[in-house]
């Protein structure tokens, strides 16, 4: 990869930053939470509802789905469906995701009948394949800044209570920024 295409890229990831950060603080979303608490407030700002729930996908296949689901164009909500026996971390990961190709803008072609969804991503949903191309990356990048930043909600902890933790916390603060 040349120095150019790096600095593109870096270039593009702190513009999809900005717009996440401007688009938490229209959600009111001003700390770090769980993933689908996310999904319920950006619905308040969204144009469609964002509804993110369990679902018994194949062991084969996916650990999640993003589907835009429109039986009739008044009804359309934009469902993330995330593998239930994951674990609970997987699953905040999988949701922060496929939030990432919401918040992205990602196309995906409305589906009018859930028997059109083929979890294999040839309709209505899509497929990682790998993070190469860029719909991936932009995704990628989008759960990263959410749920690495969502480490810092706790702080710094350290072992003591003594003299050098409280200059540690002086310096580093009692509380890492998020985003």
């Amino acid at each position: 990869m040349s120095l150019r295409q790096v600095w593109r890229r870096n270039r593009e990831e702190a513009r999809l930053r900005r717009q996440l950060r401007a688009t938490l603080r229209r959600a009111g979303i001003a700390e770090p939470t769980d993933m689908l608490e996310v999904c319920e407030r950006l619905s308040a700002i969204w144009p469609v509802p964002i509804v993110a729930a369990p679902f018994d996908l194949p062991a084969h296949g996916p650990f999640g789905l993003t589907i835009r689901y429109a039986p009739e164009p008044r009804e359309e909500a934009i469902y993330i469906l995330y593998q239930r026996v994951a674990t609970p971390l997987h699953q905040q990961h999988v949701v922060a995701h496929e939030l990432g190709h919401v918040l992205g803008g990602h196309p995906l072609e409305p589906v009018g009948d859930l028997s059109e969804i083929d979890s294999n991503g040839s309709t209505g949903t899509l497929r990682r394949t790998s993070y190469t191309s860029r719909v991936e990356r932009e995704a990628e990048t989008i759960a990263t800044v959410l749920l690495g930043r969502a480490a810092a909600q706790d702080g710094v902890t350290l072992p003591s209570s003594g003299a050098r933790e409280h200059r540690l916390r002086r310096v580093l603060g009692d509380k890492v920024e998020w985003l």
